[in-house]
């Protein structure tokens, strides 16, 4: 049923140069923007732990994926099938999709601090992963199990709260005294 509905999406590759612009701009540069958007936060004190948060929830969760890689090993759709692939790839591990796994983790991190931000992050970060399976480089379950690590490292960093024990030991604005500063 994986394949079939692979098949079913990434057919529609390569019909319409306005969808395949679309989906291979959020392949490749939506990631990006999520980048943009922690430093945009980050800066900002009032915004900080859900920066902080957000870059720790991807770190952690691309890290599971990292791991999952080493002992997992699946075969992208391109290299098991002939598929319309619209961007060139590394032939690794397709399982499960960085992407995805990066962009959930990071929108759920901002979530639990900011509502209104949050939700289009997320429905940016299922394009995300939409577009992966569009391009050719995943298979939807590589994307499920992208947004299922990224949502369960981003409730378990925002329940044991370690971007806040992070934040409390950055000295953000402090003024050092003339024997710190030695």
């Amino acid at each position: 049923m994986d394949y079939q509905l692979f098949q079913w999406i990434n057919h529609f590759a390569g019909q319409n140069f306005w969808w395949d612009h679309f989906f291979e701009s959020l392949t490749s540069y939506g990631p990006y923007l999520y980048i943009a958007v922690l430093l945009i936060l980050a800066i900002r004190p009032s915004s900080r732990l859900a920066a902080i948060n957000g870059f720790l929830t991807a770190s952690l969760a691309i890290g599971v994926n990292f791991l999952i890689g080493l002992v997992f090993y699946r075969p992208r759709p391109f290299v098991a099938h002939h598929v319309h692939m619209l961007l060139p790839h590394v032939a690794d591990s397709s399982f499960p999709s960085d992407h995805t796994t990066g962009s959930i983790a990071i929108a759920l991190a901002i979530w639990f601090y900011n509502r209104k931000l949050g939700i289009p992050l997320i429905l940016m970060a299922l394009f995300i992963g939409f577009s992966r399976i569009y391009v050719g480089h995943h298979y939807p379950t590589d994307v499920l199990g992208g947004i299922l690590i990224g949502t369960v490292v981003a409730i378990l960093v925002n329940k044991l709260g370690i971007g806040q024990k992070i934040l409390e030991r950055i000295p953000f604005g402090q003024k050092q005294s003339p024997s710190e500063s030695l």
